[in-house]
Formats: structure tokens, C-alpha cells, sequence
């Protein structure tokens, strides 16, 4: 059976953002109204003279997303509008934004990825009588990471970053 939209779980380090030193993942869930990733992948065909078909490698990708968000009274609404007053530029724009998914959680913790993005303000307003809405652009800016997350009781994340058995191998030889 698939699964909802409820099963994929988005978050944002707000503790980052704007020059903050102190980790703060949130959750991106009530208030958003569209909260797709677009990974637009960077592929290259050719197509040689022996082939009916062309052949296809990856290069990489260009994560981007523009989520858009109601005006809500929380602390993520409390990020938005500084991004919408202050409008920041260069490191200031930088933080990180996480994904897993529900379905790979087991006691407590599970497979999630890590990007480094850019966050900027991309359109606030609505039409007369509309809800007021809020939207970001947020870029991939750096590799993407394979890592661990945990959430705490009080519904709190922690993310670490994958351990290879390889890794320890060169850290700690065996002699």
C-alpha cells in the first residue's frame, strides 16, 4: 500500500540561519502548503553511432526547493519573517536541511540525509481576502550526507552522521 505524505518528514536547522551558532532542527510540517524537493538531476546522454539508443550517466544534482508556508504564530513563522525583514545575504543564508522518512523509524532513530542549503526569501502576500503566505527558496550547497536520526521524547532531533566500518578500520588498525 503507499504511503501518504504524512510518511516523509522534512526539517530545517533554524538555530543556524543568520549567523545563529546553536543547531535547531524544526520540523517543516503545519502551516506548508507545498513541500516538494526537486533534485534536477544533471545527466548526460550520448548516443554512439552503434546504438539505437542513446546511454545515460548522472553527474549530480541541483537540490532546490521553494516551500510555501501560512502566516502561523510559531517559532518557524518567527524565522520566516526575519528572513523577510532582514533579507540576508551570503553565509548568513547558509544552514541545513534534513529528510527521512516514517516508515524507516524504529525505536526511536532511523536513516535520514543531511544537505547543506542556502535559504532566502522568495515571495510573501495573497490576494485580498487570502490567507497570508510566506514562500523560500532553499538550494543544495554541498553534498548530500547519510546519517542517523533520533527523536528524543519530547519530540526533539538529533542527526549524526553515517559510521562506516571501513572508517573505524583507518582510525583504529588492528595490529
Amino acid at each position: 500500500m503507499a504511503k501518504d505524505r504524512t510518511n516523509m518528514v522534512s526539517l530545517l536547522d533554524i538555530g543556524s540561519l543568520m549567523g545563529g551558532s546553536t543547531e535547531k532542527l524544526a520540523e517543516m510540517g503545519d502551516g506548508f502548503t507545498e513541500l516538494t524537493e526537486d533534485w534536477g538531476p544533471n545527466t548526460e546522454s550520448t548516443q554512439y553511432v552503434n546504438m539505437k539508443n542513446a546511454s545515460n550517466s548522472v553527474k549530480g544534482y541541483a537540490f532546490s526547493m521553494s516551500p510555501e508556508r501560512e502566516h502561523l504564530s510559531d517559532e518557524m513563522q518567527t524565522v520566516f519573517n526575519d528572513i523577510f525583514k532582514k533579507l540576508p545575504t551570503g553565509d548568513q543564508c547558509e544552514t541545513y536541511y534534513y529528510r527521512f522518512f516514517k516508515a524507516d523509524i524504529t525505536s526511536g532513530s532511523g536513516d535520514c540525509i543531511r544537505i547543506p542549503v542556502t535559504v532566502c526569501a522568495s515571495s510573501t502576500g495573497g490576494s485580498g481576502g487570502d490567507i497570508l503566505k510566506s514562500t523560500i527558496q532553499i538550494n543544495g550547497n554541498g553534498d548530500v550526507e547519510q546519517g542517523t536520526i533520533t527523536i528524543a521524547g519530547d519530540g526533539s532531533f538529533t542527526w549524526a552522521p553515517k559510521v562506516s566500518v571501513l572508517a573505524l578500520d583507518e582510525d583504529y588498525p588492528v595490529s
